[in-house]
């Protein structure tokens, strides 16, 4: 079975896809291999963040899913589109699959899915698939609704995502909790997510690391200044290391605000400047320049371009 690690979205969840299964007549095994190409082409769009082509593939091997009437398969594939679709900064658009996914899902409740003969190659996360971990899709629910400020259902959906089996989603989800406490000002909920991710079973992996540094970052950065530039420093290096550029330039954001409680304007600003110029470069023209770079370049103080190295038209 393989894992493909999705690149970029706030929680750095992992998209699914098929393994191979049992030997069907050639019809079924033609229908096999569009929905495993489908699911594979999403996985490597995905990863070099063509997201229009990671979200048309992944739409493709939804509908082949539906028309097989494959549970497994439906939840698999919706997964990876909502995670698609946070990647490519569509929160909204990624809530709503999540919600049409639990419909197609509910509707088809104790029906044998992938295990059925003839069911489209199986797709796993961890040990359990989309359709019977629910925790999966609340938690790019959470994530989502945090993007959109929505706290209340960011840490409901947390909630649930801590209660997956797989202990990948259920740390991801105690990482929400922890984002959505740190904006509330709630730190008995942000010190319990750190004591989660810290009693986490070794070796940890970077994103596990990364999450923990920056959340530390967090709940140091009113009594500690010092401290949570060391942790938000951290976490910046570690979200590089895991291509988390989103993740990096929160906690480079994370970093400034420590410094200029830290009495390091200069720093902060520079800082500021850094996170704005890696989501700027994300879009590559003006008309598309992320809202949240342009915020961060504001408060930055700079005159600096977000995007000094932009994609122009040429003439031959």
């Amino acid at each position: 079975m393989k894992k493909v690690s999705l690149i970029a979205a706030l929680l750095l969840c992992t998209t699914l896809s098929g393994c191979a299964g049992s030997t069907k007549d050639e019809t079924v095994q033609d229908q096999d291999v569009a929905y495993q190409q489908a699911m594979d082409v999403g996985s490597q769009a995905l990863a070099i963040e063509r997201y229009s082509v990671a979200e048309k593939s992944y739409r493709e091997a939804t509908r082949l899913a539906l028309r097989r009437n494959d549970v497994g398969a439906i939840g698999d594939a919706s997964y990876n589109l909502a995670v698609t679709q946070l990647a490519a900064d569509e929160p909204s658009d990624a809530l709503q699959t999540v919600q049409n996914a639990r419909s197609a899902l509910a509707m088809r409740q104790g029906s044998e899915a992938h295990a059925t003969a003839g069911g489209l190659p199986q797709s796993s996360h961890g040990a359990e698939t989309v359709e019977s971990d629910s925790g999966a899709l609340s938690l790019v629910a959470a994530a989502s609704a945090f993007r959109l400020n929505d706290l209340g259902t960011a840490a409901r959906e947390a909630r649930v995502a801590t209660q997956s089996p797989d202990t990948d989603v259920a740390l991801r989800g105690a990482f929400v909790q922890g984002l959505v406490a740190a904006r509330q000002h709630d730190s008995t909920t942000l010190m319990s997510a750190i004591g989660t991710i810290q009693s986490a079973k070794p070796p940890q992996s970077a994103v596990q690391k990364g999450d923990l540094a920056e959340l530390q970052a967090c709940y140091s950065l009113n009594s500690n200044p010092q401290q949570a530039m060391n942790h938000a420093a951290d976490a910046v290096s570690l979200r590089r290391e895991t291509g988390d550029y989103r993740a990096m330039a929160r906690a480079l954001a994370l970093e400034a605000q420590a410094a200029r409680q830290a009495g390091q304007g200069q720093r902060a600003n520079a800082l500021l400047a850094q996170a704005a110029q890696s989501l700027g470069a994300r879009a590559g023209t003006d008309a598309d320049t992320d809202p949240l770079a342009a915020q961060y370049m504001r408060e930055a103080g700079s005159m600096a371009p977000i995007q000094p190295f932009k994609a122009r038209e040429t003439t031959p």
